[in-house]
């Protein structure tokens, strides 16, 4: 985020044809503005919506194709993360 927000939620609605319209103190802070690319992305049960960054675009096609090289899929990978995230975990800080 390029300058900083004061409340970090804020709610919106799901318009009749689907639109999500952000606050426009938002889409300034991120430069959105009509046609920005935008991502969503589910984190249990929440949703994230990340505007466009060429870099993280660049790491996320570079982790898909080293996945894809080992024969791992995008979906599996994800699915296994909890497990990876918690045997990393214990490795580094001892099991509970």
């Amino acid at each position: 985020m390029r300058t900083a927000v004061k409340r970090a939620v804020q709610e919106v609605r799901v318009g009749e044809d689907g639109e999500i319209k952000g606050p426009p103190r938002y889409r300034r802070a991120h430069r959105l503005s009509k046609g920005s690319r935008m991502f969503v992305m589910q984190v249990g049960d929440a949703l994230m919506l990340l505007p466009e960054d060429q870099a993280l675009e660049k790491l996320s096609r570079r982790i898909r194709n080293a996945l894809e090289s080992q024969g791992v899929t995008v979906e599996r990978a994800l699915k296994n993360l909890p497990k990876v995230r918690r045997r990393l975990f214990d490795t580094l800080y001892g099991k509970r």
